[in-house]
């Protein structure tokens, strides 16, 4: 009989290599020191525009790069490019600090919402993005199906926590704290748990194999 097999201890710090890298520090540490200095100086308005144009040229300078976005990052920019012209219009900051908001709770809405159809949004950002090679028959198995609706449902869960605790933050802190947070947690929260997306059906798959040869038995 094989012993268990013994990971990598390297493999544990993978995904947080993939999160606090450089571009980590360039889509959020660099816009919440360009929006931190300004508010502090009294133009909060001109930092909103400045960090908010800074993150999304650094998604097209990615784009540019890479020649390719995930569903992700489309949505992302998307929604970032809205929120930023809606304040330069309006002059009002406050339209760019509510946007991640509306952005969380229309995530959920398209989370929950894409259980309705054949494949559900994080299966397609996953496959997308990183089983482009898979065959069409390992895609569809049963036990993958069932993983992906139940990340579909976390996604969801965590984008609702995300715009319950921005809301709370906008009302009980500083702007500029409020900023920084709401930057640094998007940042972290979204790779982790895509992180987790990717692992999580191989992990449910294998699991549930085993229930089956445990049953038969």
């Amino acid at each position: 009989m094989e012993g268990p097999s013994k990971e990598n201890p390297s493999k544990k710090y993978s995904v947080l290599k993939n999160i606090f890298n450089k571009d980590f520090v360039i889509s959020a540490i660099i816009p919440i020191i360009i929006f931190s200095i300004l508010d502090r100086n009294g133009m909060t308005f001109e930092g909103i525009v400045l960090s908010g144009g800074w993150s999304i040229g650094v998604v097209l300078i990615n784009y540019i790069k890479d020649h390719e976005l995930n569903a992700l990052a489309t949505i992302s920019a998307v929604f970032a490019g809205s929120g930023l012209i809606g304040t330069i219009i309006s002059k009002n900051p406050g339209f760019y600090l509510i946007s991640p908001i509306v952005q969380d709770i229309l995530y959920a809405a398209m989370f929950f919402g894409s259980l309705l159809f054949k494949k559900s949004l994080i299966q397609i950002i996953v496959e997308q993005s990183y089983l482009k090679n898979a065959p069409e028959e390992v895609k569809n198995r049963p036990q993958l199906i069932k993983a992906w609706r139940i990340l579909s449902i976390a996604w969801g869960l965590l984008n609702i926590s995300q715009a319950a605790l921005r809301i709370i933050l906008l009302y009980s802190v500083s702007v500029s704290a409020y900023y920084a947070v709401s930057t640094v947690y998007g940042n972290i929260s979204s790779p982790l748990m895509l992180g987790f997306s990717i692992m999580f059906p191989k992990w449910y798959s294998k699991r549930k194999s085993i229930s089956k040869e445990i049953e038969i038995s």
